[in-house]
C-alpha cells in the first residue's frame, strides 16, 4: 500500500493545488487575542466533514486510506490528532472557529487547513475543499509573509481580484520596479498574491512596462491603467483595461498627453477623470517642472476614447483627484508651476483647490488646504462620514530650492458639506506611505519616506488615525523601511504591504498587519 501511495505521490502531488470542488476560506486575520476562524461555501449539503490541520503543506495522498482516490491532500499528517468533525448545514455551509491567546509566543505561526467531506463507504472520501494557509500575528504587529515577491518592485500598483477565486482577496501587482521618484523604471509584468495560500505566482504581463502609473476601478470592475513612465523613464500617454474575469490586460485609448505624477479618479457617472502631471519625468527635476501640465481629460469606458476638459486653474505637478460625497471632483494640492513664455519662473506646493461640477463641466475655488502639499494623492482616504484625509507628502518651497524638498508632518481632512479643512497633524513625517481605511473606520499610515526629494529615506513608522476622536497614535513598527509600496486590506482583515523602496535599495518583501 505505501508503494502504491508513493506512485500516487509522484504522480498526482501537481493536482493538489487545482483541487476544490467547494470553498474554504478565511474569514479572520488570525490576530492573537481574537479567533482563527474558516468558512465552508458551496459543499454538499447535510454531509460529514473533516477539518484537517497541519504546520506543513504535506502531500498527503488520500490513497494511504482508501486505495482507489487517486487525489492528494494539501496538508501533512503530524496534526491528524487535531481534526474536527462537522455537519454541513442544509445549504452548504460550515464553520470553524479556534480562540487565539493574546501570546507574543504565538506570534508568526502558520498553518495549513483543508477539508474534506466523508462518506465513510466506497469511496471513503466525498468532495474536497481547497487548502489554505493562515498566518497568526500580534496585534497592530507586522510579521513577515509566508512569501516574497519574485522581482523587487517600487511604485507598483495593486489592484484587488476579485472574481481569480472563491476567496476574492487575490491582488494583482503590477508593474512598478527600481529607482527613485525622480528616476523611476518600470516593468511589465506582475504577480498574484494567492489570498488563500499566501503566496506569489505569476501574473500577467501589461502591454506596456509601466511605473508610477495609476489604476482606477471602472463600474464593471474592470481597471483602467493610466500613463507613468516605462523601462527607459520616458512618460507615456497609452492606456490598458485589466479584466479580472479573463484575467488579461488589453490596450485601450490613448491620452491626448503623456504624463507622469498626475491624478485620476472615476467620477459618480463611471468615466474618469485624470489632471496635471507632468510630461517629462527624466532628466531631472528641472525637467519635470517644466513638463508641469494643466490639462484635464475624461475617459469614457463605453467608447474607450478620451476627450479634453477644462483646464485646472494652474499647472500642477503631483496634485490630488477626489470623488467627493457631493459627486463632485476636487483637485488639491501639487507643485504649482508659473511659466512665461515657456520657461518656469516659480514652483512651490500649494494650498488651492477647486472643485469641479459634473452639471457645467466648470472648476470654482474651493477652501485651500492648511499646508501646501504635493504627492498626496497616492495616499488620501475617504473616510467612512465622507471626509477626506490628507496625510503628509512633499512641500516644494520655491524654484530655487525644488532639490530640497522634504516630506511635511501635516495631515488635515476636508469636509466637502461645509467646504472646510481640519488639521490633524501626524506623529511623523512623510511621503510616498501608505494610507489604508480598516473596517472599523480607523485609517492605518504605514512606511514612506523623510530625508529630501532626491535623497529620500526609506522609514517603517506606522501611525493609526481615529476618526471618532481625531486623533493619531504610534503602532509597532515595520518588519523593515519601505516606502512606494502597495498596501491592501483583504476580505479576512489582514493588511499586506507589497515591495517599495527599502533601506538601500528596491524590496521584493512582502508584510501583513492585523489590527
Amino acid at each position: 500500500m505505501y508503494a502504491r501511495a508513493s506512485l500516487v505521490l509522484l504522480t498526482a502531488a501537481t493536482a493538489a493545488l487545482a483541487q476544490g470542488d467547494y470553498n474554504l476560506d478565511k474569514t479572520s486575520s488570525a490576530r492573537l487575542g481574537g479567533s482563527l476562524d474558516l468558512q465552508v461555501s458551496s459543499a454538499p449539503a447535510n454531509q460529514l466533514m473533516l477539518w484537517l490541520v497541519s504546520s506543513n503543506a504535506g502531500p498527503t495522498p488520500l490513497a494511504w486510506v482508501d486505495p482507489s482516490d487517486s487525489r492528494v491532500l494539501a496538508v501533512g499528517t503530524e496534526l491528524l490528532s487535531a481534526a474536527t468533525a462537522a455537519i454541513t448545514s442544509p445549504t452548504g455551509t460550515a464553520s470553524y472557529s479556534l480562540a487565539l491567546p493574546n501570546n507574543p509566543a504565538f506570534h508568526d505561526i502558520k498553518f495549513h487547513w483543508q477539508s474534506v467531506m466523508l462518506t465513510l463507504g466506497t469511496p471513503f472520501f466525498g468532495a474536497l475543499g481547497n487548502d489554505v494557509v493562515t498566518q497568526t500575528g500580534s496585534p497592530a504587529t507586522p510579521v513577515a509573509a509566508p512569501d516574497v515577491m519574485v522581482t523587487a518592485r517600487g511604485f507598483a500598483q495593486t489592484i484587488v481580484d476579485r472574481d481569480n477565486n472563491g476567496g476574492q482577496g487575490d491582488v494583482l501587482v503590477c508593474g512598478g520596479g527600481t529607482g527613485t521618484l525622480t528616476a523611476a523604471t518600470g516593468l511589465a509584468s506582475s504577480e498574484l498574491w494567492d489570498f488563500r495560500r499566501m503566496r506569489t505566482l505569476p501574473g500577467p504581463s501589461m502591454g506596456t512596462a509601466r511605473a508610477l502609473h495609476l489604476a482606477v476601478r471602472l463600474n464593471d470592475n474592470r481597471v483602467l491603467v493610466v500613463g507613468g513612465v516605462n523601462a527607459t523613464g520616458a512618460t507615456l500617454a497609452t492606456c490598458e483595461i485589466y479584466d479580472p474575469v479573463t484575467n488579461t490586460f488589453t490596450g485601450t485609448g490613448s491620452m491626448a498627453t503623456a504624463r507622469v505624477l498626475h491624478a485620476a479618479c472615476r467620477m459618480a457617472d463611471g468615466r474618469v477623470m485624470v489632471a496635471g502631471g507632468t510630461s517629462t519625468l527624466q532628466p531631472d527635476v528641472v525637467a519635470a517642472i517644466s513638463g508641469t501640465l494643466n490639462s484635464v481629460e475624461i475617459y469614457n469606458p463605453a467608447t474607450g476614447t478620451w476627450s479634453g476638459a477644462n483646464a485646472l486653474g494652474g499647472n500642477r505637478l503631483a496634485p490630488a483627484l477626489t470623488l467627493l460625497s457631493t459627486n463632485q471632483v476636487m483637485v488639491s494640492g501639487g507643485v504649482q508651476v508659473g511659466f512665461f513664455l515657456g520657461v518656469p519662473l516659480s514652483a512651490a506646493s500649494t494650498t488651492n483647490v477647486q472643485r469641479w461640477n459634473p452639471a457645467t463641466g466648470t472648476w470654482s475655488n474651493g477652501a485651500n488646504m492648511a499646508q501646501g502639499r504635493a504627492g498626496h494623492h497616492f495616499n488620501q482616504v475617504t473616510l467612512t462620514d465622507g471626509r477626506v484625509l490628507m496625510t503628509g507628502g512633499v512641500n516644494v518651497p520655491s524654484l530655487l530650492n525644488a532639490t530640497a524638498a522634504a516630506p511635511i508632518q501635516g495631515a488635515e481632512a476636508y469636509n466637502p458639506t461645509t467646504n472646510s479643512w481640519a488639521t490633524y497633524n501626524m506623529p511623523n513625517v512623510r511621503t510616498l506611505h501608505s494610507a489604508t481605511r480598516l473596517a472599523d473606520g480607523r485609517v492605518v499610515v504605514a512606511g514612506g519616506a523623510q530625508g529630501t526629494l532626491l535623497a529620500p529615506i526609506s522609514i517603517a513608522n506606522v501611525d493609526v488615525f481615529n476618526p471618532a476622536i481625531n486623533s493619531w497614535s504610534s503602532a509597532p513598527a515595520l518588519t523593515g523601511p519601505r516606502g512606494g509600496h502597495g498596501a491592501e486590506l483583504l476580505p479576512d482583515g489582514t493588511l499586506v504591504l507589497f515591495g517599495g523602496q527599502g533601506a538601500v535599495s528596491t524590496t521584493n518583501t512582502i508584510e501583513t498587519i492585523r489590527f
